[in-house]
């Protein structure tokens, strides 16, 4: 049987068919595939979209939102400082321990926070004095010319006795008695506390007087302070000792609170004088303290007069005003309790 052989013009048409069938399936594809990368796109997008909103809580940029937590932390600080939490006063011999564990974590949660600000609240936003108008601060210069050897209470509902007021340490290079050097540092600090708007009460304001641990600390209560501060200088038998001491009652209606701020009181005088704090010690034995319990209460140790170069900074006038300074900046940071 003979084959069929396709001519000429059949072949050429066949060809055209082929070539166009590959056209429509080639246009087919290219059509499907834009298709699918579009679809892909749009889900894409929409799913960005959803998990930057979910990441962040809110429809604020990265910025926005590092800002916002900042602020926030900024606000805890300041509300942790705000809210925390050896010589006595017949002997002047002692070296105080620090005998509280929270001093340390306490310095150290301040100084992550904020590195510029040396772990305590900066005065002023711009590195200036303090503005302390409203608040109301006792300050009680230790000691007074004649000691008082009469035996008083330690304290509401305590046992035993101390001498009503020691007669203090003296400077071993200035020669200068403490109950001195306490009520010059006490009238300059009152002078400069007024100065930025603060209410300020002294125990005493003349250094011939018979004054009581018990009469000093109802003194305070009767003014309802935001803060009371008795001013001492320290001694002690090994003529190395320096630095800067607090101390505070264990027992009261701040309890809880009273070391935090004695550290921020520290910290502050360490801060605006270069000194070194030596911690915050709380006992029972200072009878001054006990019956001021009601109140923030406070000894601070300015420095040792038994070392001569403390000595003769506490008869500074330049580091006394530094003294005044750091007290100023620790008042800013305590919260009202006399309004």
């Amino acid at each position: 049987m003979k084959k069929h052989t396709p001519g000429t013009q059949e072949r050429a048409a066949r060809q055209r068919k082929f070539i166009i069938r590959t056209a429509l399936i080639g246009l087919t594809l290219v059509i499907f595939s834009v298709g699918i990368h579009a679809a892909y796109n749009r889900f894409s997008l929409s799913k960005d979209s959803r998990t930057t909103v979910g990441d962040t809580g809110t429809g604020l940029s990265f910025a926005e939102t590092s800002a916002s937590v900042s602020a926030s932390t900024s606000t805890a600080v300041i509300t942790t400082l705000s809210d925390p939490a050896q010589t006595s006063e017949t002997s002047n011999t002692q070296t105080p321990t620090t005998q509280k564990a929270s001093s340390s974590s306490f310095a150290s949660s301040q100084s992550t926070t904020s590195s510029a600000s040396a772990t305590v609240k900066p005065a002023a936003a711009d590195g200036g004095a303090p503005d302390l108008t409203g608040y109301v601060v006792v300050l009680d210069p230790g000691h007074q010319t004649h000691a008082n050897s009469a035996q008083e209470a330690l304290g509401p509902d305590m046992e035993g006795t101390k001498n009503k007021c020691s007669s203090g340490t003296s400077g071993v290079s200035t020669g200068r008695a403490e109950y001195k050097v306490n009520l010059e540092i006490g009238l300059r600090m009152r002078d400069y506390l007024e100065s930025l708007g603060c209410v300020v009460y002294m125990t005493r304001t003349t250094n011939d007087v018979d004054i009581s641990n018990i009469d000093r600390a109802n003194f305070a209560l009767s003014h309802s302070p935001d803060v009371y501060i008795r001013l001492h200088c320290d001694g002690s038998t090994n003529s190395s000792s320096r630095g800067i001491g607090v101390f505070v009652a264990n027992s009261g209606k701040y309890s809880g609170s009273i070391s935090g701020w004695g550290d921020l009181l520290g910290e502050s005088l360490s801060a605006a004088t270069g000194a070194k704090y030596r911690g915050c010690n709380v006992s029972s034995t200072y009878s001054g303290l006990n019956w001021a319990a009601s109140l923030p209460s406070f000894l601070l140790e300015m420095g040792y007069m038994s070392n001569a170069q403390d000595d003769e900074l506490l008869s500074n006038p330049d580091y006394q005003q530094k003294i005044c300074e750091g007290v100023a900046d620790f008042v800013s940071g305590m919260p009202h309790i006399s309004e």
